[in-house]
């Protein structure tokens, strides 16, 4: 009979993050033999399997490499290590060989306010860098398929990130970002970030810090396809998951409420691409090298110097989005007058 997954049925036990469950269950295939040398493996794949997106799959993945278990394949995936004789293969892989149920397991389905949050912020931010609009509520609700109450629970917690705001007739507004307020938001994250990582980077678990260093490498060395929402998922790395063991709580509200910036090297990369953001990730490398070696300060040192470099290396590119087409605006955002 299937072993039940630890936790599953017991509600006073927290159940392991979702990453460690695929990389154990990856890694007992391949100790039995059901995942033979020279097996590809592909996050696509196995996250269908699992039943999950591909972070977890990535990160998972990322321990077994780091384990000797799996190495890198053509850049495509990943192949099962071994003697080294056994030419690369694709196997149809099942629940079955992975010692899984027969049936995949459904994630727990999010509330209606988080299932649309992703997409809501996302269209806001977008439109950051072109001008101010109105939020319509009824017109984001009837867009959503939502209540208006929950349109305004989510802008009431974009408020608190500084995504958004009220103008004086509490009409809820998003935009414009300028070169001032860039330059203001980087004075303020080049001191507090720095302060962040000496709380955080000691209480970040060494496998999570050193998922992001190999995330890093293989950006660096081309191994990974760099589009706007892989820069996007490195810059959250450095910026919000490295920072995010702090104890101090209003510190990390402090550094959200300014990292709306970082908005913009989301837009320019979906517009030019990757190439103006080899130098930034290099940085990115820089900073995790310390704190990997545990010199939390020198860390943060050259954490505040990447954050000098990036102010300057933002407001070109705020300038340059301002000549690029304006990407499609949703309905419920209305252009107001500058």
């Amino acid at each position: 009979m299937q072993s039940p997954i630890p936790g599953q049925d017991d509600p006073h036990i927290r159940p392991a993050p979702r990453y460690v469950t695929i990389e154990q269950a990856l890694a007992q295939a391949i100790s039995a033999g059901s995942l033979g040398e020279g097996t590809i493996l592909t996050e696509g794949q196995i996250a269908e399997l699992f039943g999950t997106s591909r972070t977890p799959v990535r990160t998972a993945l990322g321990l077994l490499r780091d384990n000797g278990l799996i190495a890198r394949f053509d850049g495509r995936g990943f192949v099962v290590s071994g003697s080294g004789n056994s030419a690369p293969v694709r196997v149809p892989l099942t629940r079955q060989m992975l010692g899984l149920p027969g049936h995949v397991l459904p994630e727990p389905q999010p509330a209606t306010a988080q299932r649309i949050a992703s997409a809501f912020e996302e269209s806001l931010a977008n439109a950051l860098p072109f001008g101010q609009f109105r939020i319509n509520e009824q017109a984001a609700a009837d867009h959503f398929a939502v209540s208006r109450n929950v349109v305004r629970e989510l802008l009431s917690r974009f408020q608190d990130r500084g995504l958004v705001r009220k103008d004086l007739r509490s009409h809820w507004v998003v935009g414009p970002l300028t070169a001032r307020d860039v330059a203001h938001y980087f004075t303020i994250r080049g001191k507090l970030e720095p302060l962040a990582l000496i709380d955080s980077a000691p209480l970040t678990p060494p496998e999570e810090i050193e998922r992001m260093r190999a995330t890093v490498s293989d950006a660096i060395a081309g191994r990974i396809t760099l589009d706007a929402e892989r820069i996007a998922d490195l810059e959250t790395d450095l910026h919000v998951r490295l920072l995010a063991r702090s104890p101090n709580t209003y510190l990390l509200r402090m550094i959200r409420q300014t990292q709306i910036a970082l908005v913009v090297n989301k837009v320019f990369a979906s517009f030019v691409g990757s190439r103006p953001f080899e130098i930034a990730i290099q940085e990115h490398s820089i900073v995790l090298d310390f704190v990997i070696r545990k010199a939390h300060g020198a860390a943060a040192d050259c954490l505040q110097e990447h954050m000098r470099l990036s102010a300057e290396r933002t407001r070109q590119r705020l300038m340059a989005i301002s000549v690029f087409p304006e990407p499609a605006i949703p309905g419920y955002l209305q252009r107001q007058a500058p």
